[in-house]
């Protein structure tokens, strides 16, 4: 019995060691590391630091994940099902109601339980995923409507400012064989098609070959992650070497290998939203025109189908838009003020480096363009198949030419009269000089419609001084004298020292007189005065249709094989001009050109595709024996031409 005391104080001793390194094990417990996924929400900007603080005091790894998975439902990260669905217990917590400090003993991350054979339910068998499918062909879209979100971007590189940037961009190569060239000795050995009957080409149709490995692009995607705000801001920036080759001492002699760097987008966006719910966006910089929403699926992109039916282009620009919706249909109307840009060929070319264009700035006012997009689905029951789109845009500027009176000639027109002198001369009629504007309009319609089977994509367009959107066979104005007779100025007909009148930018400028006659030395305004021309838009019209077939999808391919990448293109494009205008002075004299073109493209896997592109290529004048070609008279000439080549995507 004396011993009995001495075992009582062994045995609390030994509990309270016990207790101590059970205390000791709890505390290191409650004191757990942040999860390595809280960090990465962070850097998302999907948490504050505030919040990841709140959640490295949690008492526990349970409360931790508990914090969690509140803070994510209010954030509206997770919905309701998928916070059910987690913990398991459906309905124990609210949106709504997530705020309130009720605990609660769910997890945020779903922990799988130890099967010990007792009281565990069997394991639900996950349903049969669907068979993969191949996708059906998805239109060439430049000015897709999808709303970016915050924290959408996976990034390759993220900034020291915080911004995240997402590299793009391929390596493009290959082999071209062209039976016939444009001609002359400006346009007649490029290495993209271009309308023919631009000049003569010699006694042959000069067939030429080429090898390519300019078309190389790059590209970033850009992305900024503002912390507790509504605003989703991106950028984007893209380059090619698909400019002009090098004149320059150092690379003169082998400049066809020296194609230069060229800007072809750099923009930056604002996305939000209207009360929550009416998506809204602002861009600035340089982008695809409005009417380019819709183009061919070419794989030669140096000039992508110039003057035969696609009419795009890229320029500066401010924009903006909203987007509606009512069920499956997206309804995104847009608007932009851009650079108004004449295209004219008469700049010089010190002119053209230094400022690159001038009587479209001149006019003093922006261009102006819009477009309305409608998106929807075809078939909610395709798989694979992306939504259709119907587009209608349109486009207006001012072109404005400048001639200062230190360009109008001071000789003497015999029997001009009304400009209040004894003799008159043109600057006499025009003492400070003279500016003649004229308006560039274009309207589009463009339709995109993906099925399983194929997909078919098409535009039309019409308008007036359609050159600087590569269309209208190239041009932009004739000279229209309204009536007068013209005062000539060059050759044996020209008045006895009289010169030619051009513009700032170059163009040469015509003037005339009504009810003259003669010519050289015999020429009279016969008492009348002196006018200046106007600048009529050359009207044009075209556009192209296409038809991409999906051939891997349609022949049941394994869509995890090495035939999962066929895809055949046919196409059709054409480009016209009004005859009576292209006949006119100042127009170039060609009424149409057409496009044939089919291409046949594999796709190796994700980064390595083949192309084989054959086109055919038809020009024709307005008027009959105009042109020549061969060193002969010609209406018309053709070219064919066969393109292959390989695409290294990165």
């Amino acid at each position: 019995m004396r011993r009995k005391p001495f075992w009582v104080v062994v045995c609390v001793v030994v509990t309270l060691a016990l207790c101590d390194r059970i205390w000791a094990q709890q505390a290191a417990d409650n004191k757990s590391a942040v999860n390595p996924l809280v960090r990465v929400l962070q850097a998302k900007g999907i948490l504050t630091a505030e919040e990841v603080a709140a959640l490295s005091q949690a008492s526990s790894a349970g409360d931790a994940d508990q914090r969690l998975a509140k803070l994510l439902l209010m954030k509206g990260v997770i919905s309701q099902a998928d916070y059910d669905q987690t913990v398991g217990t459906p309905g124990m917590m609210n949106a709504s109601n997530a705020g309130t400090s009720s605990p609660t003993a769910i997890a945020a991350v779903y922990r799988v339980p130890i099967n010990n054979g007792v009281g565990v339910a069997p394991a639900r068998t996950p349903p049969p995923e669907e068979p993969k499918v191949i996708p059906a062909v998805a239109p060439l879209r430049v000015l897709p409507i999808d709303i970016p979100k915050q924290g959408g971007l996976i990034p390759d590189i993220k900034l020291g400012s915080g911004a995240n940037m997402k590299l793009y961009g391929f390596f493009k190569a290959s082999a071209v064989s062209d039976t016939a060239s444009s001609g002359g000795p400006t346009f007649g050995s490029q290495d993209f098609p271009l309308p023919l009957l631009l000049a003569d080409t010699g006694p042959t149709s000069d067939p030429q070959v080429h090898i390519k490995a300019r078309a190389f692009r790059i590209g970033s995607q850009f992305e900024w992650v503002p912390k507790n705000s509504n605003f989703v801001v991106t950028g984007r920036v893209e380059a090619d070497y698909e400019g002009d080759f090098t004149n320059q001492n150092s690379v003169n002699i082998s400049s066809p290998r020296n194609g230069q760097l060229r800007t072809r987008l750099a923009w930056a966006r604002l996305d939000t939203k209207v009360a929550d719910s009416l998506p809204i966006f602002w861009e600035f910089g340089q982008d695809w025109t409005l009417y380019s929403s819709t183009l061919p699926s070419l794989f030669e992109t140096t000039g992508t189908a110039i003057s035969m039916g696609a009419l795009w282009e890229r320029a500066p620009m401010f924009r903006t838009g909203v987007q509606f919706h009512a069920g499956d249909l997206k309804i995104q109307p847009e608007f932009a003020i851009v650079l108004p840009v004449a295209g004219t060929s008469a700049l010089t070319d010190e002119q053209r480096a230094r400022f690159g264009d001038r009587a479209g700035p001149e006019s003093n006012q922006p261009a102006l363009e819009s477009r309305i997009v409608f998106q929807f689905p075809v078939s909610t029951s395709w798989r694979g198949v992306v939504p259709a789109q119907i587009i209608f845009s349109g486009h207006h500027a001012r072109i404005n030419e400048i001639i200062p009176f230190g360009n109008l000639p001071t000789t003497v027109i015999p029997g001009a009269a009304g400009c209040g002198t004894p003799t008159c001369s043109i600057r006499g009629f025009f003492p400070r000089g003279l500016e003649i504007g004229h308006p560039q309009n274009i309207w589009t319609a463009e339709a995109q419609l993906p099925t399983p089977w194929v997909t078919f994509t098409g535009k039309y367009y019409q308008g007036g001084d359609l050159r600087f959107p590569f269309g209208g066979q190239l041009n932009d104005v004739f000279n229209d004298l309204n009536g007068a007779v013209t005062i000539p100025t060059t050759g044996a007909t020209a008045v006895p020292g009289l010169v030619p009148v051009t513009a700032l930018d170059s163009r040469t400028v015509l003037f005339g007189c009504a009810g003259a006659t003669g010519a050289g030395a015999t020429f009279n305004c016969n008492g009348n005065p002196i006018v200046a021309q106007s600048f009529r838009p050359v009207r044009g019209l075209g556009g192209f249709l296409e038809a991409s077939f999906p051939l891997s999808r349609i022949f049941n391919a394994d869509s995890e094989g090495h035939n999962s990448g066929w895809v055949l293109h046919f196409s059709y494009g054409t480009d016209r001009t009004v005859a009576r205008d292209v006949r006119r002075s100042g127009a170039n004299g060609l009424a149409r050109t057409d496009l044939d073109s089919g291409s046949l493209t594999y796709r190796l896997n994700k980064w390595v595709t083949f192309v084989q592109e054959t086109s055919y290529i038809n020009t024709r004048a307005a008027t009959i024996g105009s042109k020549t070609f061969r060193g002969l008279p010609a209406t018309r000439a053709h070219s064919w031409r066969n393109e292959f080549g390989t695409i290294f995507t990165f």
